[in-house]
């Protein structure tokens, strides 16, 4: 895990270190999600595109990826730092 130290302006801003957005792939527009859990902060970058998504479960019943190829997708496309599974008993938790 990486983590980096920023200061809150007096206007309540922060700016994101290069690193940073880098890692996560923000580009100037993006919008980020901000949730306090158990007295954390956790924020996540919010540039899921559902349409990147469209057509992964195929027709029913047999779709043309797997749970652990679509939680995968999901993953990439909303951010991993978003959702811990290291700690889950069966590996589609994701919901």
């Amino acid at each position: 895990m990486k983590s980096w130290t920023v200061t809150v302006s007096s206007k309540g801003q922060v700016t994101m270190p290069k690193e940073m957005r880098e890692e996560l792939h923000l580009r100037p527009g993006d919008q980020l999600i901000y949730s306090i859990i158990d007295g954390q902060v956790i924020v996540t970058p919010k540039n899921v595109d559902f349409n990147d998504l469209a057509g992964l479960l195929g027709r029913p019943p047999n779709g043309s990826f797997t749970l652990e190829e679509i939680d995968e997708a999901v993953l990439r496309a909303a951010g991993s730092n978003a959702l811990d599974v290291s700690d889950d008993e069966s590996p589609d938790a994701a919901a």
